[in-house]
């Protein structure tokens, strides 16, 4: 089944919304994952929350030259970027299949990889695919991310 999001931004964190803990287990819904996931962005030290929601064999796709990282690789270079002040996801698209569910979106970061400078927006298409722990919670198993860039 394919979901697609009825509203133009279906999820926006902010730190006055992020402050809140994600849970040491792994969340019960898709939905609270994904929003667990947006949160822990932009927190003040994102790794902890982040790692709590990954996969042990989970794999990152992502930049503009094609990085593929595990999990350990990937929160190193995530965390030589700078602080993520917000996430706006927009077109999500849910599709499920047992206890793989797979989450498409067009996402705008705003990045400070220069503390006293304005964030920079990075906008990209990415895809979460989270899989059902024996738990019964859902952890990120894949994460792609491409950047968008203009038409033309």
């Amino acid at each position: 089944m394919t979901t697609p999001s009825t509203e133009a931004t279906a999820a926006t964190t902010r730190p006055d919304d992020a402050s809140a803990p994600v849970p040491a287990s792994a969340p019960a819904t898709v939905e609270d994952a994904e929003a667990a996931w947006l949160a822990a962005q932009t927190l003040p030290d994102p790794e902890p929350a982040i790692r709590a929601l990954l996969h042990p064999d989970c794999v990152i796709v992502h930049s503009a030259v094609g990085h593929i990282h595990g999990a350990d690789d990937w929160l190193v270079y995530a965390g030589r970027l700078g602080r993520t002040s917000q996430v706006d996801t927009f077109d999500v698209t849910v599709q499920r299949f047992a206890a793989t569910v797979v989450v498409s979106c067009l996402q705008e970061m705003r990045v400070a990889f220069v503390p006293e400078l304005t964030p920079f927006v990075i906008q990209a298409a990415v895809t979460r695919v989270w899989v059902q722990s024996s738990s019964g919670g859902w952890q990120l198993a894949h994460l792609q991310m491409a950047r968008r860039l203009p038409p033309g």
